[in-house]
């Protein structure tokens, strides 16, 4: 039993001090991994458990004013990380290598940058949870389905991870598409709160971009990842953003043609 602790501690320093980048280990929440893991531990109790049983005999919360004013601050700072690592990539570096960006590991003002920018977009990321504890909070128990929390939380741990491992590099398309679908996304959710007659054409076509998304980063890292042998950027890395790019595009399928196709059919 203690060769069995000796070994897990071992791993644990090796791949959470020593590999790890550590110019991000004094951010907060970018340190050790155990105050995140407990507020997505909590994250998870609350919104599949203690928070629906909470709300079963309670009213529903009106939360109309706080959700304008979050999904405004999403649409700004979607789309100003956005238009910041699309300016910096291509417009002022203009050196972006669609099949095989490796990561800046330095300490220079470039290495620095991209570093921060992928720990704002992880920050970005936790703060998104806050969507499912809105649909509990407002007894909207059957939007938490699996699709939704499974992706928030994947996305919180995969960014975590990136941003110690590969913060910026060839993995910096997923961030350009996600604040991207991101800013349109909370843009529809502000819309469709003030009765948008638009926000049916504005969803089925919201659910079509994010469908682009993931085929387009599934060649994104799928393309180095079996045919450019040479590329230095971790293979590792090249495997999770392509089977996570797989996974999610077969459930926004699957959700694509429940929601839109077969729908339609019965209507």
């Amino acid at each position: 039993m203690t060769l069995v602790l000796q070994r897990m501690y071992d791993l644990y320093r090796e791949y959470m001090v020593e590999r790890r980048d550590m110019r991000s280990a004094h951010l907060p929440l970018a340190g050790s991994p155990w105050p995140l893991f407990a507020l997505l531990g909590t994250y998870l109790l609350l919104v599949l458990n203690v928070g629906p049983r909470i709300m079963a005999h309670r009213k529903p919360f009106d939360l109309r004013g706080v959700i304008r004013v979050y999904n405004v601050v999403q649409v700004l700072i979607n789309s100003v990380l956005f238009v910041w690592i699309v300016t910096k990539m291509f417009f002022v570096y203009r050196d972006y290598n669609y099949s095989c960006q490796v990561c800046n590991y330095t300490t220079d003002y470039r290495g620095l940058e991209e570093m921060y920018l992928s720990y704002s977009y992880f920050l970005l990321k936790v703060v998104d949870l806050a969507d499912t504890v809105f649909f509990v909070l407002r007894k909207k128990q059957s939007h938490v389905s699996f699709l939704h929390v499974y992706h928030h939380t994947i996305m919180v741990l995969g960014s975590y991870f990136g941003m110690l491992y590969v913060p910026g590099g060839h993995a910096i398309m997923l961030g350009i598409w996600n604040t991207l679908v991101h800013a349109v996304m909370y843009f529809y959710y502000l819309l469709s709160s003030y009765g948008s007659q638009y926000s049916a054409w504005w969803k089925q076509h919201l659910t079509r971009m994010q469908l682009l998304q993931f085929v387009h980063l599934a060649f994104h890292f799928g393309i180095p990842l079996f045919f450019n042998r040479e590329c230095k950027f971790p293979r590792f890395w090249m495997g999770v953003g392509f089977l996570q790019a797989i996974v999610i595009l077969g459930l926004f399928v699957d959700f694509y043609i429940k929601s839109y196709i077969v729908k339609k059919k019965r209507q």
